[in-house]
């Protein structure tokens, strides 16, 4: 099993290349509002294994963090490989429980999986993830990320197929 340094470290450059402008996202970085997350230290990170904790647990600790937005990487256990999870199933499992939450009820998770034939603008954004993560943030928050994007040339270059799958109108 990877150190938990180790663990984060890999994390940290997936995120650094999701925050390098890239010709298929018109020159913007592949997700543009992880970089601001960042430096204003309102990006929860953690290592989830579930075993030791719940998601609702992990949720805890984000939420008295106090910061914006979560990023859960997702450890293998003898119980859960991650390569066999499917993120869809997964995501709306995740989502409705958060949903039925009524402190957590205001916030949305977006699962990544590298594992998944994922494509936006052509690039396999996900593939280069070194692990299954989980994003967590209100529902407000992406809500508006997702507006100002579809204001911007961010999907110039995606095909209808990716533009829908994203829901972008």
């Amino acid at each position: 099993m990877e150190s938990r340094n180790v663990i984060l470290e890999k994390a940290y450059q997936y995120l650094h290349w999701l925050t390098t402008p890239n010709p298929a996202f018109s020159n913007m970085a592949v997700c543009p509002f992880i970089e601001p997350e960042i430096k204003k230290e309102q990006l929860y990170i953690d290592i989830w294994y579930p075993p030791r904790h719940s998601f609702m647990d992990m949720m805890s600790l984000y939420y008295d963090s106090q910061k914006r937005s979560a990023l859960f990487i997702c450890q293998d256990s003898p119980d859960i490989q991650w390569s066999e999870v499917e993120r869809k199933p997964i995501q709306a499992t995740l989502n409705n429980k958060l949903k039925e939450h009524p402190l957590f009820q205001d916030y949305k998770c977006i699962v990544l999986s590298p594992w998944e034939d994922f494509t936006a603008g052509g690039v396999k954004t996900r593939e280069r993830s070194p692990y299954f993560m989980i994003n967590i943030g209100s529902r407000i928050h992406f809500h508006k990320s997702h507006s100002q994007l579809q204001k911007s040339s961010y999907f110039a270059n995606f095909t209808d197929d990716e533009k829908s799958n994203l829901k972008v109108s």
